[in-house]
Order: structure tokens, then sequence, then C-alpha cells
């Protein structure tokens, strides 16, 4: 993930800036006075602005002004709630080490999980799992808890609504209706029927969406994750999904999973859930990564006309310009390779082998203009030096072993090419292309060409080439 986006990221998990999204409803809502302003002017920007519907956010409610007094009551009850989330989102701070703790139990898991935390529901239903599933050994004190228990002595009645959220699992649902604030969401499970506050993010009537039920002032209201299965999946592949799910968790489909009962079943729910999301979502549209696997060598292309190119790949929702004359190529947020173009070619990169196979089907279908080099060809023999380090006059030897830091700073300015796609001691492993595709990776490699840049190299065709 791009270091700036998460740094600017909000609390939510969502890698829209905090202000854009939570941050509006920072502040507890003043006393509203029929036909006047809140004293508040921070809280007037904040009720104003909710006119505007935000779908990547979540946000779409009218604001109060000139609106009728039951309007007026539910855009306030909706701030309140919103508020509340706010305020669980901001506990994360001084759970920093328990927190650390999550992400280095993900970091262990097969999937690499940091490649699709730009798609902003996958990364609020990593941080909700976080809060609402993930337990310490020998505590059952999950994080929502523990808010709701340090929020007594200041908000009894926000720390009351904390946990009875605690008690609210990530579930398939059906949409049965859908309006501007409100649809009507069938519960696969128990087969019950709710009538759920929404911000404009949910689907067509008959869709699936995998989400928490959060009671609210007597009210329902759908919680910060929203996970759509946007390809439309019939009733009977949703249902088989859910079941499937079930099955894996060891519980019958119509429970109603607690933390009290299932305690176990309880803390792999929403991981479960989430994986068969991804799965249907983007592991059958276009591969399934796996974390550790080997880097594919980059692979070329003829391109008769680069300006052909770029008229090619302008303007593609699916393609994002990273710099002159380099593309990322994408699926929703999963970055899925790396376009150059280079002298008369198009040197493509991907994120991981398991994509090879969507990146090329993608390029054949949508750049028609474009001929593959084959085989066998010295082009392509050409292509793989550059990947494995022949073409730069690498001694084999050094080629064997892993780059360490030490060994960075004496590549010539020839040899640069060749180094970013070569593993890395200092990188775990990984290539330079692969690292800069996560913060931590992008973090080390600021460090290590800012030491190339301190030995005298000139480190300004890698940092383009890095996208730093």
């Amino acid at each position: 993930m791009d270091a700036s986006k998460l740094r600017n990221s909000c609390i939510c998990g969502n890698t829209a800036p905090y202000l854009e999204c939570c941050g509006r409803f920072a502040d507890p809502r003043t006393q509203w006075v029929k036909g006047k302003e809140p004293e508040d002017s921070t809280a007037s920007a904040s009720a104003s602005t909710t006119a505007t519907s935000e779908s990547s956010t979540g946000l779409s409610f009218a604001g109060h002004k000139n609106q009728p007094a039951h309007a007026e009551s539910e855009v306030a009850t909706w701030h309140d709630f919103r508020h509340g989330l706010h305020e669980l989102s901001m506990s994360l701070f001084p759970l920093r080490a328990i927190y650390q703790g999550y992400w280095d139990k993900l970091s262990k898991e097969d999937y690499p999980h940091e490649g699709l935390m730009e798609d902003a529901e996958y990364g609020r239903a990593v941080v909700e799992n976080f809060f609402w599933d993930y337990f310490v050994q020998y505590s059952d004190a999950r994080p929502i808890l523990r808010t709701a228990r340090e929020l007594e002595g200041k908000d009894l009645r926000l720390a009351h609504d904390l946990m009875r959220w605690s008690y609210s699992p990530l579930w398939f649902y059906r949409v049965q209706e859908r309006h501007a604030r409100t649809a009507k969401l069938l519960n696969l499970g128990n087969q019950k029927i709710h009538t759920v506050h929404h911000a404009g993010r949910m689907p067509e009537p008959g869709a699936g969406v995998l989400l928490r039920i959060l009671p609210f002032r007597g009210l329902e209201y759908c919680g910060h994750t929203a996970l759509v299965f946007e390809s439309g999946p019939s009733a009977a592949r949703l249902e088989s999904l859910f079941r499937e799910g079930c099955r894996e968790l060891g519980v019958k489909s119509t429970v109603t999973i607690r933390p009290d009962v299932h305690c176990e079943e309880w803390r792999r729910h929403g991981a479960v859930f989430l994986s068969l999301w991804r799965a249907e979502v983007y592991d059958s549209q276009v591969g399934r990564p796996r974390r550790g696997s080997l880097p594919s060598a980059p692979y070329e292309l003829v391109v008769p006309d680069l300006q052909v190119l770029g008229v090619a790949l302008a303007g593609r929702a699916d393609v994002e310009p990273a710099g002159a004359g380099v593309w990322n190529l994408r699926h929703r947020g999963l970055k899925l390779a790396r376009l150059e173009a280079k002298g008369s070619s198009l040197q493509v990169t991907l994120s991981d082998s398991a994509f090879q196979g969507t990146v090329r089907a993608w390029l054949t279908e949508r750049l028609g203009g474009i001929a593959w080099r084959p085989e066998g060809s010295s082009e392509a023999r050409s292509a793989r030096d550059v990947g494995s380090g022949k073409a730069s006059g690498i001694p084999a030897q050094a080629r064997k072993k892993t780059l360490g830091k030490e060994s960075m700073a004496d590549l010539s300015n020839a040899d640069q090419d060749a180094w970013v796609h070569a593993p890395a001691d200092a990188l775990n492993g990984q290539t330079p292309i692969q690292a800069s595709l996560h913060d931590w990776g992008r973090r080390r490699l600021t460090l290590l060409l800012r030491e190339m840049q301190q030995s005298g190299k000139d480190i300004s065709g890698l940092q383009r080439q890095l996208g730093l």
C-alpha cells in the first residue's frame, strides 16, 4: 500500500482521508434548535457536508438544515451513531501493542493481506475483526469490550452501546429491498428480516452482503464494513458460500453465534467469512497470491507505437498512472502488475506469479496492436536476463545469494535495472519491486536509497522505477 495513503488514511481502515470519513463525526452532536444552526461551527460543517453522497466512505445522509422534524431527528441519531463508531476507532491508539500482535498474526498467514489494504471495505473489515474478534490468550477482553469498560466513567450510554455492539457478528445477508436510507436484509441463517439504516452502500435487491448490524437507540445500523458480492452470485451460490463458512466454523447455519457461547467459533468467524468474500470477489477473478511466493521475472511486449499505447491505457478505471511511461494495472484495490514503457517495449512486472494468466489475458484483449515476443527469441532471453542479473555483468557467485545492504551501494548505474528485480536480504528476501508494493517495504527502500545517494550514486532512476 502507498505509504502516503496509509499516513492519511482514516482510523476505520478506509484509505480515504480521515477528515473526509470519520473525522466529520469527531465531535458529539450539539443541542440542535429548530430553525437555527448548531453553535459549534465544526458541528455545523460536519452536518452540512453530509448532504454529499460518498459511497467510498459510506457517508450519505442529507443535512439537517430546512428539514422536517423527523428528518432532523433521523440525521441527529445518525450523527450520534457515527460518533460512537468514531470513538471506538479512536480507542485503537492506546492498544498499539495488541494491534501490532494482531498484525503479526496476520503476517504469518498464507495470504498477503497488506496487498489488499487499499480496498476500503477490506481494510474496514480487517480493523473491525480486530475490535470484535481478536483476543489475547488467557483473556476474553476483546478490544471492543476493553473500550466499553474504559468509557463507563466518561459516557455510560456510549459504553452500553459498545457492549451491545460486541455481540454483533459479521454475517451473510441478502438484500430484499433497498431505499435511499434504509434496506431490508434477510439473514441467511435464521431467515429474520432486518430493517437497517445505511449510507448508500447497499447493493441492488437480490445481491448478497457481509456486514455487522449494530443496534442503536431502538434502530439497526450498518457498521463500517459492507462487503458486497459485486459479481452478483445467484441465491443458490450465496447460500452455498454461507453454508461453507458454517461448516468450516463447525456451527449450524441456523445458529446465531455469540462470543460468550461460541467462544472459539466467534474468534474465527470474521476471518473465515472475509476469506470467502475475498475468494469470490478477488481470487476467482485474478488468481490467489501467496506470501513468500518466488518473484516472477519481468517479460516484454513489442510496442509498435508508444503513443498508441498511452492512448489505449488512458482513462481506464483499472489502470493507474504511476509516473512518466509507468502504469499500475489493478483489479479493484489489488495491484496486479506494473507496466513500464522502455524504448519500443512494454515491460510487465507482476505483483505475484498467480496473476500471470489474468494480466496476459488483459493485455491481449485490450492492447490488440501489441505483439508478444516469442519465448525462444533473443528479445525474450534478453528480458529474462535483465530480471536474473545476467545482462548486467553481475558475477554468477553474487547472483546466487541475495543482495545484502552492504552490497547495494556498490552497484553501478548499469546494474540498477537488474537490482530492482533481485531478492535482497535487507528486504526480507523480496525484490525492490515487490517491496515497493507495501508500506514497510517502501520505508525500507527509502532508507536504502538514501544510503546509495550518500555514497555518490544517482538514485533518480531507481526512485522513478520504484514509484518513490
